[in-house]
Order: structure tokens, then C-alpha cells, then sequence
């Protein structure tokens, strides 16, 4: 990854007018995690004597939040596009924001710093380089005209003022789900299905994998109801005129293999779930899942039923696991 030098061969990354505004609940509860990771590692590293770099740092949140490097970028220039007009929409919070300065610094000069960590901020995010946060803030402070030793307080302040109250539990807002399926039609053998399930009926070992997403859906809608971030789930054949759910996940097979050997046939399947809100049909989430068996093969078994279990059991992970770090 190349580095770029800012001008004065000053290199930068300012999160910090990120934190203007933390959202948070009345109880103190982190209710953006891709946020509050940054700040809790950005705070711990300025007060460390190594120097902080940013794409070690968005490596890091991304890895704690389940997400990519680029997606951190992303919802990061979004929070900070959304709180640019904080000293108008909010001044009580601006204002705390402004206390933060060290005494000898004026309102004026305050406000400067801000504007220019926001510049900078904003040209660090929309860029997959790599920049120093120590040198950044220096950076900063000169083009503000603030000294740089007072320019430096304020930076750790401002980071350590939107680290919040992380020993009360969070809880992901919970939606109300629609669970919807389908199967891609897809080639298989019939040999393998006849050694599977220990038959030469052909009508029957059709019949048992036609159709799959009837075996998968109703088994992830009973598990995703225990999901912190499911308020219910329902399937769409059982949406009524009294519920109004605001996602649907559509859970869609790929295909059905067999993997192992002969004597121990052991059903694969591939399937994607896609996460979108009903109300514009936006997609939040999608992910593929390739799965294979490993201890309800023919040798032990000649049904899917514990297999079907086991694949619900990974959509309910996966799905659970994204509203835990959404």
C-alpha cells in the first residue's frame, strides 16, 4: 500500500469529527458498534508511544465488526457526512464538543481545528492509503493556527469523550422478519440420491429434494425468533393483514450435492441469504453459505432431516451474527 503526504509532508487521519456525536441510548448503550470500535482503539493507540496508521487501525475495526476494510471507510464518511450540521441541529452537544478545547485556545480557533480535521477526515475515508494520525494532527493544528502541543490535547480529548459507557450490555434494535425461499434449479445425478437415501425409487428421491427451501425455511424461522435482533419471524405464507414486518430474508438454495465417499455419502449444500427492507427493497446484507456435513452421512443416516437442521443452524448464525455487529 502506497503512503501519501499530505501537503508539508504531513500525513493524516482525523476520526475525530466523527465523535461529535455518538449515538447512544438514555441508558448509555453503544447503538453504532463500526463507531464506537474505532474510537475505543484510536484512544487506546494515542496513548501509546507507537504511531497510530490507519489502515492498520480500519483493518482492526473491520475484523472486530465483521465487515471489510472498505465497508469501515464507507459507514464512517457516512456518519461523518450526517454530523456536519451538529452546531446547528444540536448545539447543546456542539458546545460540549467546543469545552473540550485547552484553556488558552478561543472558540474561534476551536472552530477552525474542527473545520480542518473534518477537511482531512473526509479526504482520509474517501482513500484506500495508508496515514499517520500524530503528524495529521499536527497538520491540522498548524493550518488552524493552534499550537501544536494545544491541538494534540484537544485531538485526545475529543476521542476520549466519545468513548462511552461500554460495561452496559448492548442489544441490536429488533425487526420484525419475513422469511421467504426459493431454489435455484440446479443439474444433479440420481445415483448418488439412490445410495443416499438406500432406494431405487425414482418418484421418491425426486420428491425428497424438490423444492429444498420448504425443508430450510420453517427451520430457520423457528430458530431466527431467538435472535436479539428479531423482534419475530414469520414465513411469507403466514404474513397477515396484522403484521407489518420491515425486512425479509430470502433464503435461496443453490444447489444439493454429496461430498465424502462411498461409503459415506455426506450432503453438501450451497445457499445465499439476503437481508432488505420491504419498504424500498433495499439490500442491507447478503452472504453465501457452502455447507457440507460431517457426521449425518449415509453411513449413519439415510434422511436429510438432521442435515436440513444443521443448515438452519448456520443460517441462524450468520443472520444473528449481523445484527449483533450491524
Amino acid at each position: 500500500m502506497t503512503r501519501i503526504l499530505l501537503p508539508r509532508s504531513f500525513c493524516l487521519f482525523c476520526l475525530f469529527c466523527l465523535l461529535r456525536a455518538v449515538p447512544v441510548t438514555a441508558a448509555g448503550v453503544v447503538q453504532d458498534t463500526i463507531l464506537q470500535e474505532t474510537v475505543v482503539l484510536l484512544n487506546a493507540r494515542l496513548a501509546s508511544a507507537d504511531p497510530v496508521h490507519t489502515e492498520r487501525l480500519f483493518a482492526d475495526v473491520a475484523a472486530r465488526t465483521s465487515r471489510s476494510p472498505q465497508q469501515i471507510r464507507d459507514h464512517l464518511l457516512a456518519r461523518l457526512e450526517a454530523f456536519r450540521d451538529l452546531a446547528n441541529t444540536d448545539p447543546a452537544a456542539w458546545q460540549a464538543i467546543l469545552d473540550l478545547r485547552v484553556e488558552t485556545m478561543s472558540q474561534r480557533q476551536t472552530n477552525r481545528l474542527l473545520d480542518k480535521l473534518t477537511l482531512l477526515s473526509r479526504r482520509v475515508l474517501r482513500s484506500d492509503n495508508d496515514y499517520l494520525a500524530g503528524t495529521g494532527i499536527r497538520w491540522a493544528a498548524n493550518e488552524a493556527h493552534v499550537p501544536e502541543n494545544e491541538g494534540s490535547t484537544f485531538a485526545r480529548r475529543l476521542v476520549a469523550h466519545a468513548v462511552i459507557d461500554t460495561t452496559t450490555e448492548w442489544v441490536p434494535p429488533a425487526l420484525g422478519l419475513v422469511v421467504s425461499g426459493w431454489t435455484d434449479p440446479y443439474e444433479f445425478s440420481l445415483e448418488p440420491l439412490y445410495a443416499f437415501f438406500a432406494t431405487a425409487e425414482e418418484a421418491y428421491v425426486r420428491e425428497a429434494v424438490r423444492d429444498v427451501q420448504r425443508f430450510i425455511v420453517p427451520r430457520a424461522v423457528r430458530r431466527l425468533a431467538k435472535s436479539r435482533g428479531v423482534l419475530y419471524a414469520v414465513r411469507d405464507r403466514d404474513v397477515t393483514t396484522l403484521i407489518d414486518p420491515e425486512a425479509e430474508l430470502r433464503l435461496t438454495v443453490l444447489g444439493l450435492r454429496f461430498g465424502g465417499t462411498n461409503a459415506d455419502l455426506l450432503p453438501c449444500m450451497d445457499i445465499s441469504a439476503r437481508l432488505s427492507t420491504i419498504s424500498s427493497g433495499t439490500v442491507t446484507w447478503q452472504t453465501t453459505i457452502a455447507y457440507c456435513s460431517q457426521s449425518h452421512g449415509s453411513a449413519t443416516t439415510n434422511e436429510l432431516d438432521a442435515f436440513y437442521e444443521e443448515v438452519a443452524d448456520i443460517i441462524y448464525q450468520r443472520v444473528d451474527g449481523h445484527f449483533e455487529t450491524r
